[in-house]
């Protein structure tokens, strides 16, 4: 649940007019990722101006919003608030999730919010026909049909789920559809594909088991333009985005490699895993070995998941800038233009290493995890928005049909 209120949180960031219907999502929401950003792995002091500069850099107002947050963690006993700065129990990013939860629940949200969350549940699992789904609700809380209905269209207004037209009906899913692996769904999207299509999805997907994250040149050369817009679109396939002084780079990634033993479809909450995989894969792949080209990768996360400083090296400085504006890593700069790094939180670093060595993460059952990387990074499921806004109708059609196929092919 702290995943989906955070993933609803972030889409109600991008609406006017109907935000005060969701006010205690939308607190709980800020709670969790000011608490994901100030959250170490050990329990830590942090001055007063560092918490204000975390708060700035994910979007939270110092004057106005941070005291009400603060407030409300002291209440949570989660921190303790100094004349000087606050002293902050240690978390994982799975207890950040649940502390989102709990302030969420303690906070009396209203019935539209509940819903919100268990409606993004359920069709992150199959996709649902819209009246099938508003049945359900209206059955379930004892909702008259109208009023249901629209409910479930301001929800599609907001962006909590997607909907696409197939022949008679309305299909409600989201990004997340591939989050747990699944066979059922994989085979689903193969049989929905031309037999070219299915060699070269299933050529992708071996690719990104064997090496967790791969350039978006390399899928594209793979795939071809329709076919990786049409995977994406549907969540069959994650793209992310960093940007630095050279320029904006994407690479992909498998969804169900980042949750392999976690039961949650929720999108992930922070991404905090994902932009450090994609940070790396930028280090080993792309980075100039003048700048700081990464070339022993396990001995450089070990030294990091240690808790030992790493350098130094030019591209720590601006590689790494939203990791450490989310409270992943600290830089420090060292001389000659050069900077140290060390790592904050553990559990991050440990998954983001497994994705990078093992093809993906085979031992770690965090519940959702933390956005960050370089000075700019573009999460999965902004680009996932992106990429089905810019399709052309007969593409749509493609999707909505394969959409169709993996609701109707006995997956259920």
């Amino acid at each position: 649940m702290g995943a989906w209120i955070v993933h609803h949180g972030n889409k109600l960031q991008n609406v006017t007019g109907i935000t005060q219907d969701y006010d205690q999502l939308a607190f709980a929401a800020k709670c969790g990722v000011m608490l994901n950003a100030l959250a170490r792995s050990d329990n830590t002091d942090i001055e007063t101006n560092v918490v204000h500069s975390l708060a700035k850099a994910n979007g939270i107002s110092p004057r106005i919003e941070l005291p009400t947050i603060l407030t409300e963690f002291e209440r949570q006993r989660l921190i303790d608030l100094g004349e000087s700065g606050i002293s902050i129990l240690g978390l994982t990013t799975a207890e950040t999730l649940e502390n989102t939860t709990t302030i969420f629940n303690e906070s009396n949200p209203s019935l539209c919010e509940k819903i919100s969350l268990e409606v993004s549940e359920t069709v992150s699992d199959l996709p649902v026909v819209k009246d099938e789904l508003a049945e359900y609700v209206s059955d379930v809380y004892k909702l008259p049909k109208k009023e249901t209905n629209d409910l479930l269209i301001q929800y599609e207004e907001i962006g909590f789920f997607d909907h696409e037209e197939v022949l008679s009906h309305e299909l409600y899913f989201n990004g997340n559809l591939f989050r747990r692996e699944d066979m059922g769904k994989v085979n689903g999207v193969l049989s929905s594909l031309s037999p070219v299509d299915q060699r070269k999805t299933m050529e992708i997907s071996t690719l990104m088991s064997a090496r967790g994250c791969i350039p978006k040149t390399e899928a594209f050369e793979i795939l071809g333009k329709e076919l990786y817009a049409k995977l994406c679109s549907i969540g069959f396939i994650d793209e992310n985005s960093i940007g630095n002084e050279s320029g904006t780079f994407s690479f992909v990634t498998r969804p169900a490699a980042f949750c392999k033993f976690t039961n949650s479809a929720a999108d992930d909450a922070f991404d905090l895993a994902k932009a450090f995989v994609t940070s790396l894969t930028y280090g080993m792949t792309l980075s100039r070995s003048g700048r700081g080209r990464i070339t022993m990768i396990k001995a450089l996360m070990r030294k990091l998941i240690d808790g030992q400083w790493v350098g130094s090296a030019t591209a720590i400085g601006h590689d790494y800038k939203v990791l450490e504006m989310k409270g992943v890593v600290q830089v420090r700069p060292a001389d000659s233009g050069r900077f140290d790094m060390r790592l904050l939180k553990k559990d991050v670093g440990k998954l983001a290493l497994e994705v990078i060595t093992e093809g993906e993460a085979s031992t770690h059952s965090l519940l959702r995890l933390p956005s960050a990387s370089a000075t700019m990074y573009h999460r999965p499921e902004d680009n996932r928005v992106i990429i089905r806004k810019k399709q052309s109708q007969p593409l749509k059609k493609g999707i909505a049909s394969l959409l169709d196929d993996l609701r109707t092919g006995g997956l259920r």
